[in-house]
């Protein structure tokens, strides 16, 4: 359970009370362990290393607020708003982002295993060498996000809008992109295997590398295997071996 006083002291005061009060304290890690700050407004708030497991944040404004570093392990995020939030390190393991909103934000290096993004829009964010494993970003909007050396095996990304989205070096084994908008997507070097489904996806043009760009006239591939064979003939030097199963 939250520490009462810490509690009591980030529904009080204001971001720079708590920030000032922060500096002054440097050993003590807030413990908001399962607190409701439904709806509380934390934008600019320093919450790095934070103890939020399974914390209710729904409907939180959560601009530039400061959670790198945070165990945010259960935490939910539904409906929560956030711009410039720096996520970064942080555990966010069976985190609920439902419907969330989180523009340009840093979510790099942190933990996402199994982690739920449907319907989220977190556009212009970045993913960095994220684990996204068996997370849900099915119906949601990451356009121009950069999940580069994300692992985004076993994740969904069915009918999500990846348009303009890094996916270098990525790895996406046995992922489900089918229904997602691939438009403009660099895929240099990701990893995916034979379990990785492309399902009726549309991509008139994506990047084999930053400096090679391939389109097509036929925008929506039906299945898998038409999307494959559309890369493989653009690119001789596409990872052919991690096609094999």
């Amino acid at each position: 359970m939250a520490n009462t006083q810490h509690l009591q002291l980030i529904l009080s005061l204001s971001a720079d009370q708590w920030n000032n009060w922060r500096k002054e304290n440097p050993q003590i890690i807030p413990n908001l362990r399962e607190a409701n700050l439904e709806g509380v407004n934390l934008s600019q708030f320093n919450l790095k290393e934070a103890n939020l497991i399974k914390a209710n944040l729904s409907q939180t404004n959560l601009i530039e607020t400061n959670l790198s570093k945070a165990n945010l392990s259960k935490a939910n995020f539904s409906r929560a708003y956030g711009r410039d939030t720096n996520f970064s390190l942080s555990d966010l393991q069976d985190a609920n982002f439902f419907g969330s909103y989180f523009l340009s934000s840093d979510f790099s290096r942190s933990c996402l295993l199994s982690a739920n993004f449907q319907e989220a829009n977190c556009s212009e964010s970045f993913f960095i060498t994220a684990n996204l494993s068996y997370a849900n970003l099915s119906r949601g909007i990451f356009r121009g996000v950069s999940f580069v050396e994300a692992n985004l095996n076993e994740s969904s990304l069915k009918e999500t809008a990846l348009n303009q989205a890094d996916l270098t070096l990525v790895k996406a084994n046995n992922a489900n992109f089918s229904k997602a908008i691939l438009t403009g997507i660099i895929i240099e070097n990701w990893e995916i295997n034979n379990g990785t489904q492309f399902d009726n996806i549309i991509a008139n043009h994506l990047f084999i590398s930053r400096q090679q760009k391939v389109t097509t006239d036929v925008a929506n591939f039906s299945n898998t295997s038409n999307f494959l064979k559309f890369i493989m003939a653009n690119s001789n030097q596409y990872l052919l071996g991690t096609l094999i199963a």
